[in-house]
């Protein structure tokens, strides 16, 4: 769900806000994933979702694939 919610625009804090989670929360878990899959920034994060089947591409918003 952070994930979508970058691809759609959202800010740190308002990622935070949406998901009951402090902002520092939303941090830990980007650099987790941005460890995890190589990302260098917020938007090699995001494509790499897209790539990876982790966010369904022509949806929008963005949403979480199923």
């Amino acid at each position: 769900r952070v994930l979508a919610l970058l691809a759609g625009g959202a800010t740190t804090a308002r990622a935070a806000r949406d998901l009951g989670l402090t902002r520092d929360g939303v941090t830990y878990h980007l650099r987790r994933l941005s460890a995890r899959w190589e990302a260098a920034n917020r938007t090699e994060l995001v494509a790499r979702a897209y790539a990876l089947g982790v966010l369904r591409p022509g949806v929008w918003p963005p949403a979480p694939a199923e």
